[in-house]
């Protein structure tokens, strides 16, 4: 049962950068990392409350590919 296990291909994954609203703590994600400037402006999807956040404040998460085509 490894061996065939071992010759499974890996599952591609990309990265989308999280930051918490504000005012309602709601999670807002951020596709685009590498061309995030310093101090970006984000609307929430929760209140519609538009805030300035800190390039440092964006954690990171790593998820599975969905896509069948591979992102650009």
């Amino acid at each position: 049962m490894s061996i065939l296990q071992a010759h499974r291909p890996k599952r591609s994954t990309y990265q989308r950068g999280v930051v918490a609203c504000r005012k309602c703590g709601n999670q807002i994600h951020v596709h685009k990392l590498k061309a995030l400037p310093d101090e970006f402006s984000v609307r929430c999807s929760g209140c519609g409350d538009r805030g300035l956040y800190l390039k440092r404040a964006v954690t990171v998460e790593e998820l599975p590919e969905r896509r069948k085509k591979p992102r650009k």
